[in-house]
């Protein structure tokens, strides 16, 4: 893998080692200058290009003369030399930062604007190829330039060539530029793609910001970005956009790559950097600033930077692994090669081509290299987890095999259930059509045997005592329960947790008399006995016991036992809704028995509501539904007894009662509780609800006129006190209570008022 790596580095560095296609003229010499901008005679001529001046002095060099002081505007000129030229051309590097060209008097070439209110305003940094006029030879040139920037003059190359050479030199010299440079935004791109699929995405980030910085700033700062677009002010953005970028990314991957080092600095040191390399750019565009100006503050920003990150390096390089020193190594390359580029930039020293790529290439190569390491230590690690697999596959089978298994058993378990709920419903509609409990009763005990198949059990009934349950039913015939059972441990279902389950052994009354069975060759004495309580709410609250169902798990579930407390409360939820149904039908046969209607009003009478009211609360409690409760009488009725006579006053009673019927829901109950006194029990209501039923119903009767006997008896009104589950209480068999404190806290405030009770 390292032969390989040097293999690619050979080959980058053959690529990028471009030479001229042709020969050329270097004119680097000879050149002469004077300070200042020409003025013009009458006829509009620049004076300047008057040969015979002798203001000129000898220039050493092409870029910035001795003497500048102030001046922002430069002239220098060059006898062109004698050649063989067909098309001659002057190709120059830079041209900081505009400025046109003479020739016998005559502008040839301009670059951005000398004059009127652009005037030295930045056009970009690119190269110029000058077409000269033939022949050249003995013709003085002259350059007129304009520059804020802190160089003036000419930059780079300045070479005499003919036109056909320009193209094949720019793509000869940039080869290795324009290699490098897609190498880098490659690395980008896979970065930016393995971001979407890697858990460390800060790392990959990192080096796909780096990659993408340094490619870019290769490729706009290379001859050939402007044959690919000729837009030499965008390139240049690009550049320090990408420029300003490169230090943030190298914090970014010290920061990701070296846990060794304190994050906090880091992480100060690259928002410093984001800040600047978004503010300067967007200054330049909102020509605050200069573009050009920006660079030499961030030269400064980067020297620091990179001081401070060669601090942490120096001190932690004894912790380092390969791969950071790698890292490292490019680091030190790629700042060696920015800082040379930096002192040739500023004229520390004369200038000279700088592979500035050459950075950006040792970049790659220390990423090829860290690729090569972790592919070959993945491919030991996927041998590895190969060889665990293969191990492994015959446990997952026998683990898989073992997880079907169970998956059939609990497919039969639910198949069962299903069938089961689907016969207890067929028996809970036939017992909707019995009219009397003990005939429900019947209908139920037949049906046990086929619900609770295959399963051993037995049904008690209590006979002469509440609390001794004698044998009525068992099955299958093998199955030899006890005569009897002591009834009074067993708690009902709705009290019960699971730690209250009730021993089958201690509510055996003849123990010893108990035959043994064998079921499916596990001993009958092994297996767990249940026992469910059959009982029912009467109309009175109290709970009357109807019998004890009791079980031995057998079948399937013998061999399964952790499917013993889902079959438990599987058969607990199908005898809490007989329960239910046989309350219903008890209910029902006791209420049919009684006389619940008010002769007077036609509605129901105190009775009727004491005992539905005792039903109601039981079932708002148990499913936790909303019940209100309103009770109300007739304002000062005993004097107007005395003042209209009985008579009069029982008319009275009729018409409200009458009133109170028409203003509630069907599914509400109307009842007089005694006297004057009404009361209303409306299930699945809300106070609120019941308050704005009762306001509609007073509204009504403020403006009823009662009469009896032809005679008028005026308006009557009412006083109402409203209480309501869970609002008011947590217990609804308290609602009456609060309802009936409700209306005397009515009375005692002036009557003719609807209160509702204080909660709880």
């Amino acid at each position: 893998m390292r032969r390989l790596c040097l293999v690619l580095l050979f080959a980058v560095g053959w690529l990028a080692s471009g030479q001229a296609l042709s020969d050329a003229l270097a004119l680097n010499s000879q050149w002469e200058y004077r300070w200042g901008d020409s003025p013009r005679d009458s006829s509009g001529r620049l004076v300047w290009l008057d040969e015979a001046d002798t203001s000129w002095q000898p220039l050493s060099g092409v870029g910035n003369p001795p003497g500048r002081g102030h001046n922002n505007s430069l002239w220098i000129r060059h006898q062109l030399p004698d050649g063989a030229w067909h098309q001659p051309v002057l190709f120059i590097s830079s041209l900081n930062l505009v400025g046109e060209a003479y020739v016998d008097g005559l502008q040839i070439y301009r670059h951005g604007s000398l004059e009127g209110g652009a005037a030295g305003e930045f056009a970009g940094w690119t190269w110029h190829v000058i077409d000269l006029p033939t022949p050249v030879a003995d013709k003085m040139l002259y350059l007129r330039i304009k520059s804020t920037y802190k160089d003036i003059g000419l930059w780079g190359k300045v070479v005499l060539m003919e036109r056909a050479d320009v193209l094949p030199t720019i793509l000869s010299e940039t080869r290795g530029e324009i290699i490098i440079a897609l190498s880098c935004l490659i690395l980008a791109l896979l970065a930016l793609i393995l971001i979407l699929t890697q858990p460390e995405r800060w790392r990959l980030g990192s080096i796909g910001l780096f990659s993408l910085a340094a490619g870019s700033m290769v490729l706009a700062e290379s001859d050939a970005s402007q044959l690919l677009l000729f837009a030499p002010l965008a390139w240049d953005y690009v550049a320090a956009l990408a420029y300003f970028s490169l230090p943030i990314a190298m914090a970014l991957i010290l920061e990701h790559w070296f846990p060794q080092i304190p994050r906090r600095g880091l992480r100060r040191l690259w928002l410093c950097l984001v800040g600047y390399a978004a503010g300067a750019p967007a200054l330049a565009m909102l020509d605050i600033v200069t573009l050009p100006t920006t660079f030499p503050v961030f030269d400064i920003l980067l020297l620091a930077a990179l001081a401070y990150m060669s601090r942490w390096l120096f001190r932690y390089r004894r912790t380092f692994d390969g791969n950071q020193r790698l890292i490292v190594a490019s680091y030190a390359i790629f700042s060696m090669v920015t800082v040379i580029d930096m002192v040739v930039a500023h004229g520390f020293v004369s200038w000279v081509s700088v592979p500035v790529h050459l950075g950006a290439l040792a970049f790659i190569f220390a990423m090829v290299v860290i690729a090569a390491r972790h592919y070959a230590r993945s491919q030991r690690k996927l041998e590895h987890l190969n060889n665990q697999l293969e191990q492994e596959v015959t446990a997952r089978t026998q683990q898989l095999e073992t997880y079907a298994e169970r998956e059939r058993q609990r497919a039969r378990l639910l198949a069962n259930e299903h069938s089961k709920t689907h016969r207890l419903a067929n028996l809970i509609d036939s017992l909707q059509a019995c009219t009397s409990l003990e005939q429900a009763l019947d209908l139920t005990q037949r049906a046990m045997p086929d619900i609770l198949a295959p399963m051993s059990g037995a049904f008690y009934r209590p006979q002469d005592e509440p609390d001794t349950m004698h044998l009525e039913l068992f099955w299958p015939t093998s199955h030899c329960p006890p005569a009897c059972l002591d009834g009074s441990n067993i708690p009902p279902l709705e009290a019960r947790g699971d730690d209250d389950l009730p021993d089958f052994e201690d509510l055996l009354q003849q123990m010893r008399s108990e035959r043994t069975v064998s079921v499916n060759g596990t001993s009958a004495d092994e297996l767990p006995r249940w026992t469910f309580p059959l009982d029912v709410t009467g109309p009175g609250r109290q709970p009357r016991r109807l019998g004890v169902i009791c079980v031995i798990p057998q079948g399937p579930l013998v061999r399964r036992p952790q499917y013993w407390d889902r079959t438990y409360h599987f058969i607990e939820l199908g005898v809490s809704r007989l329960a239910l149904v046989l309350s219903s039908i008890a209910l029902q046969e006791e209420l049919s028995a009684l006389s619940y209607r008010d002769d007077l009003t036609g509605l129901n009478n105190r009775r009727y509501f004491e005992e539905l009211f005792a039903h109601e609360s039981a079932i708002s409690l148990r499913k936790q539904s909303p019940l209100a409760v309103v009770i109300l009488d007739i304002d000062h009725f005993k004097k107007f007894n005395d003042q209209h006579g009985h008579a009069a006053g029982d008319s009275v009673l009729e018409g409200v009662g009458r009133m109170l019927a028409n203003s509630f829901r069907d599914i509400d109950v109307v009842c007089r509780f005694g006297g004057e006194e009404f009361v209303v029990l409306l299930p699945g209501a809300a106070a609120e609800d019941a308050q704005h039923r009762m306001r509609r119903m007073c509204e009504a009767l403020a403006s009823a006129s009662f009469r009896h006997e032809g005679n008028s008896l005026g308006t009557v009104s009412v006083s109402c006190g409203i209480a309501s589950f869970p609002a008011t209480t947590q217990d609804p068999h308290e609602l009456l209570e609060l309802a009936d404190k409700a209306l005397y806290q009515a009375k005692n405030a002036g009557r003719a008022r609807i209160t509702l009770a204080n909660p709880q």
